[in-house]
């Protein structure tokens, strides 16, 4: 701390002349490294240092006795408003930048403003003090721009810039609490079989079918006050502040469905996406975050089980259903390890010459206590609970033991196909698998067909070659099942050794009424005889459908008209009752 009294001699000189600074005090304060210069009473320059003319360019000489406003002096702002002050003695502080004109690195200072007074506390004179603070403002402006990334990456999802679970769930509280008794709602929506879209045209579309997405339901976020987040995945959550019936629910939730539904052009293609919303409302159906998350999660997983692209509210029997769902899974692990599962089989028929052309092996769960469980009831919980794996096993075994049985010694051995889930078929071990279950059962490569989707051919390029490759060098044949509603593209017919097309039935029953065939069932039969592949029609229940295949070329149908899925005693009596009906004929 010093003295930074000008001397009488200082104080005094005459205007227009620098100068000396005579005393003690006043030379160290000039010997600073800070920037410093000082005004008289009346504010004419007076004195700087060598860091003042270093940074500005200006000597004391040429700047010496001079007042505002400075026209000849090129000075920065925040020496001129400092010379510019008016002669009322305040002191102070405050902080400027200015833009170096040498390296235009943008540079910071503190300043200090003292106003001096003389004895009798007129004004004496004004000393300023330039500190450069640019070390210490670059280190605080790096500090608070990491701050700023270490929010972002915490609370924000980076694909799509909306905020995450975690950034929802606080401002969830905040609704929840803030509420005041007025109804606000949760909607969980989250697209229907995203993960076959990315599987057909790869994920970094599919990001940028999410980030559309994204930006469509902010747009009706911030329409109508609500706050959106993104999950993960597919799924997103909203707040709905508004204090809402449930009428008010159901045409939010259209809107938004209208909405995600629009097309979406991708890589010049057009591509349609639909979604499933579910629903739940606080304080009503309770106040805790997570919990009414919760319910929203099981409204959706309803509504996307009742058909997708549609919406459910959360209500008391959603609990039921989640309990009898838990049960059911357990039930499921029980029976896979008490095998309660058998195989049924279904023929495929030569439509032309009615000869049995191959056969599927079907897994079916006999339920120790409720009997028959629908493959459409636990298959989808087998698919997401990872139970399929052991499952899928264990039809491949059972179909290469049916094939054996079927075709050892027989002069005209027909394939027995089996349809394994993607989560199986993908797996690193998948080909030695299938080599075991060939071996053990004394079956030949040859005599067994796999069934898989139109998706998987899309989803991961390597290893679907890497699969065919194994496939064709063992001998196994492959099949496309539901061919015509997924997600393909016709080149993979010709990059891959498929051997049969298997044409949805929902495509053959179409127009069945009048006699003609579907336009599509007709181009896929076609477009499969130029490539020299077969077509199984499926879901045939009627002999007009079957008629209507046959005139189309359609190689084989499959089908209720001749037998439901057996167990192999039955089909093996079923078989002996067609071939001597179809010889007597």
């Amino acid at each position: 701390m010093q003295d930074v009294t000008l001397s009488e001699a200082d104080r005094t000189a005459a205007p227009g002349q620098p100068p000396a600074a005579t005393t003690v005090e006043a030379r160290i304060l000039l010997s600073l490294p800070d920037i410093v210069w000082c005004l008289d009473q009346d504010r004419r320059f007076r004195l700087c240092n060598a860091a003042f003319e270093a940074f500005t360019g200006k000597t004391q000489d040429e700047l010496a006795g001079q007042m505002p406003p400075f026209v000849d002096a090129e000075l920065p702002q925040f020496i001129r408003g400092f010379m510019a002050h008016s002669t009322e003695c305040q002191t102070g502080q405050s902080e400027h930048s200015v833009r170096d004109p040498r390296s235009g690195q943008r540079i910071y200072f503190e300043t200090t403003e003292i106003a001096l007074k003389n004895p009798d506390g007129t004004p004496g004179g004004f000393v300023c003090v330039a500190h450069d603070m640019t070390r210490r403002k670059t280190l605080e402006l790096e500090l608070t721009a990491s701050r700023n990334e270490l929010f972002q990456h915490a609370y924000y999802d980076p694909m799509t810039g909306l905020p995450n679970l975690r950034h929802f769930s606080g401002k969830l509280a905040e609704a929840v609490a803030g509420s005041g008794g007025r109804q606000g709602t949760v909607l969980k929506i989250d697209l229907d079989r995203f993960s076959a879209i990315n599987e057909t045209i790869g994920r970094v579309s599919g990001d940028h079918v999410l980030v559309e997405l994204s930006q469509r339901l902010r747009e009706e976020a911030e329409i109508h006050g609500d706050f959106l987040a993104r999950i993960d995945g597919a799924s997103f959550a909203m707040v709905v502040y508004r204090d809402a019936g449930r009428d008010d629910i159901a045409r939010d939730c259209e809107r938004l469905l209208t909405r995600i539904s629009k097309p979406f052009f991708v890589e010049q293609k057009l591509l349609t996406v639909t979604a499933s919303i579910g629903a739940s409302c606080f304080p009503e159906q309770g106040d805790n975050p997570d919990q009414l998350l919760g319910q929203a999660d099981s409204a959706l997983l309803s509504a996307k089980r009742g058909g997708q692209n549609t919406w459910r509210i959360f209500d008391e029997s959603l609990i039921d259903e989640a309990r009898e769902r838990f049960e059911l899974e357990a039930d499921l692990r029980k029976s896979i390890e008490s095998d309660n599962f058998t195989a049924h089989f279904q023929a495929k028929i030569n439509l032309q010459t009615g000869e049995i052309a191959g056969v599927e092996a079907l897994m079916r769960w006999n339920h120790p206590e409720m009997g028959s469980i629908p493959p459409g009831v636990f298959i989808p919980l087998a698919e997401q609970t990872g139970l399929i794996i052991p499952l899928g096993e264990r039809i491949m075994t059972d179909a290469c033991h049916f094939a054996h049985l079927w075709n050892d010694g027989s002069r005209n051995p027909v394939r027995v196909s089996v349809n394994l889930s993607p989560r199986q078929i993908m797996l690193d071990d998948f080909l030695p698998l299938m080599k075991g279950c060939i071996s053990r059962a004394g079956c030949r490569p040859e005599w067994v067909e796999l069934e898989i989707t139109e998706s998987m051919l899309m989803s991961d390029p390597q290893r679907i070659n890497e699969l065919m490759r194994g496939l064709s060098a063992l001998g196994v044949a492959v099949s496309i099942d539901d061919f015509g509603t997924g997600y393909s593209a016709i080149s993979s017919l010709t990059r891959y050794p498929i051997a049969r097309l298997k044409i949805d039935r929902s495509l053959v029953h179409t127009r069945v009424n009048d006699g003609k065939p579907s336009a599509i069932a007709r181009t896929i039969v076609a477009m499969a005889r130029e490539l020299g592949i077969k077509c199984v029609a499926e879901g045939i229940e009627l002999a007009a459908e079957a008629d209507m295949m046959r005139q189309i070329g359609c190689d084989e149908g499959q089908g209720f008209l001749w037998h439901k899925p057996m167990p192999e005693e039955d089909f093996f009596r079923w078989v002996a009752r067609y071939e001597t009906t179809r010889e007597a004929k």
